[in-house]
């Protein structure tokens, strides 16, 4: 089995994948394939050989590993034709069966890299009726006028009666006064009628 290796530029390598474990890393010691960008940790993933499957897990690394453009948090048992990324190189492995050209490694698979989860949408013909210009706008019939309805007239003021003016008013308090008097004049009368002594008996006289 190999691993093969992918930087920017598209120079490939091939690292034999023979033990149970290989680390790959930036540091420059401790690591079995050395990635010198500044994206990839000192020891950013590790490949491990178990009954007979591959998986990939990530060291904790800042920027992650991403198998098929998913980012991964836990071990991730790999299939043919996994890409598997870290910073910006593309790791595949193979098996002893892929051939190439003689001196080259075998390419990695065209597997895109969007973003976790998502995949582009098919590109979809154009309307033939979004293209349509808008039909004109189709005029309102007109409309009738109505005519406005006629002010409504003003109130017509109150007519004073008359004996609303000042020689009424006049009247009226000399009937009053006149009325007022004559109640005196009556409970004087009483008053002193009630009070006045008896008269003597009148005189017998005689022949």
């Amino acid at each position: 089995m190999r691993l093969v290796v992918e930087d920017e530029a598209g120079t490939r390598s091939t690292v034999p994948f023979t033990g149970d474990e290989l680390v790959v890393g930036r540091a420059a010691e401790g690591v079995a394939v050395r990635l010198s960008d500044r994206d990839v940790s000192r020891r950013h993933a590790r490949f491990l050989r178990a009954s007979g499957s591959v998986h990939v897990e990530d060291l904790g690394s800042l920027t992650g590993t991403r198998v098929n453009g998913e980012r991964i948090t836990s071990r991730r048992r790999l299939r043919e034709g996994d890409l598997v990324q870290i910073g910006s190189y593309d790791l595949a492995l193979f098996g002893e069966a892929v051939t190439a050209a003689p001196g080259s490694p075998p390419p990695l698979p065209p597997t895109p890299r969007p973003p976790s989860g998502e995949t582009p949408a098919p590109a979809t013909a154009p309307d033939p009726a979004a293209q349509r210009p808008p039909a004109p706008a189709t005029p309102l019939p007109p409309q009738p006028v109505r005519a406005p309805l006629p002010p409504r007239p003003a109130t017509e003021p109150a007519r004073a009666s008359p004996g609303d003016g000042a020689g009424a008013i006049a009247r009226r308090a000399l009937v009053a006064g006149l009325a007022a008097l004559l109640l005196g004049a009556a409970a004087g009368y009483a008053i002193g009628t009630a009070t006045a002594p008896p008269a003597p008996p009148a005189a017998l006289t005689r022949p």
